[in-house]
């Protein structure tokens, strides 16, 4: 019998098409491989979601694997559609220093984990601009993530809460429950999540509560469905998602997150206030509104900002309305046991330049990421990009161990 030779991956399951073998990675993601390319490797079929070669094994494997590589180059994200960057251990990629993929550290027991970028639906006031656009999504190796985390939560002094907080939606990560999981293992005495919700289901809230995950931050902002939909850029089914509010109670605490956007949902605030106030969670308040800020590079429904003394007056009118605490102003800390806390150190300084080696395309057009000293950063404006390249970078960013440049 010839001998044969059966390519699977955990991740990955392979469908055959015509002129080529699609890669479907981690659910979400896919790649192409061609059929030709292939062929030249052995004789091959598609079975159960594994490539069969009429091959031996060690020449079917080294002659793959570079296709393999070659395919999640080129990886896609099915949401959207949108060519996407896989960042793994070995792929050079630190995760320190972004502001969008990795762990954010800004100086509390809070750290940011940033698993993915990329959103179900384009909000309105979006303060990152996610959703659709013309950018890159980024998708984190989740044991790579949980290593770095691990790293980071040990300098720590007081307990630390890991914030699944993506410039996306957390739900469209395909190992979200694994990612809960590993992070209370591996040093997070609470673990919440930033989401529109859209995506929950009773199977999968209990398997996130199983897994450890404390509180859900809920992007809810009027119960008008026809506004929610146009300030949501998507459909947010308000009844459903009602529905896993109630059915959270006693597994994962529930914090409404709603923005005030002047002259716009300024009239839901009472209801939303009479549903928080409904919620019955374990350790956190139900509900903390916040007010609409235009960020560069986010989106703005054409409102103006509401003044802190304007946004402070109305939170302490509605307070007296309904005897709940609003403002949170001066105890948020002691709130959601927030605490300042030792950092990483920066291992440079904005202005300085510094030598970085490209390694993945970012995000933007003309933009690498690149590493040095075991911090990732953005390279700018870099024309010539290449990977491997060894470039000259003045940094313009420093803040919180976030690094971008431009060439120098």
């Amino acid at each position: 019998m010839a001998e044969e030779t059966v390519i699977s991956f955990e991740d990955i399951r392979f469908v055959q098409e015509k002129g080529r073998v699609r890669g479907v990675f981690q659910q979400r993601y896919f790649f192409s491989l061609a059929s030709d390319e292939l062929a030249a490797i052995g004789a091959f079929t598609v079975e159960d979601g594994c490539i069969v070669f009429a091959e031996r094994e060690k020449r079917a494997w080294n002659k793959f694997m570079p296709l393999l590589d070659k395919g999640l180059a080129a990886l896609t994200h099915g949401v959207r559609n949108k060519p996407c960057v896989y960042i793994h251990k070995e792929s050079g990629v630190p995760l320190v220093g972004s502001n969008e993929f990795g762990i954010i550290d800004r100086g509390t027991n809070v750290l940011e984990v940033k698993p993915l970028t990329g959103c179900n639906l384009s909000c309105s006031f979006c303060s990152v601009g996610e959703g659709e656009n013309d950018k890159r999504d980024v998708l984190v190796q989740e044991e790579y993530l949980v290593e770095v985390f691990s790293q980071v939560a040990r300098l720590k002094r007081h307990p630390v809460e890991a914030n699944i907080g993506p410039q996306g939606e957390p739900l469209l990560y395909p190992r979200l429950v694994a990612l809960v999981r590993d992070l209370k293992r591996r040093g997070a005495a609470v673990v919440s999540m930033n989401t529109n919700g859209t995506l929950l289901h009773e199977r999968l809230i209990d398997a996130l509560g199983e897994a450890g995950l404390d509180r859900i931050n809920l992007s809810l902002h009027t119960f008008d469905q026809s506004l929610n939909d146009r300030l949501m850029g998507g459909v947010q089914d308000l009844r459903r998602l009602q529905e896993m509010i109630r059915y959270c109670a006693g597994k994962i605490d529930v914090l409404l997150t709603p923005v005030l956007l002047p002259g716009l949902n300024d009239h839901s605030l009472d209801e939303l206030i009479v549903l928080a106030k409904g919620i019955k969670n374990r350790h956190w308040p139900s509900i903390g509104v916040q007010n609409f800020l235009h960020y560069p590079g986010g989106r703005n429904p054409g409102v103006k900002e509401r003044s802190w003394e304007a946004f402070y007056a109305l939170l302490r009118e509605k307070e007296r309305q309904h005897g709940i605490e609003l403002t949170m102003k001066g105890n948020q800390r002691e709130l959601f046991n927030i605490c300042p806390d030792q950092s990483l150190p920066k291992p440079f300084r904005k202005g300085e330049v510094v030598t970085v080696t490209l390694r993945v395309p970012g995000r933007d057009k003309q933009e690498w990421l690149g590493d040095a000293d075991e911090r990732v950063v953005t390279v700018r404006e870099c024309r010539d990009g290449k990977e491997e390249k060894r470039v000259k970078v003045r940094l313009l960013r420093d803040k919180h161990n976030i690094f971008a440049g431009v060439p120098a």
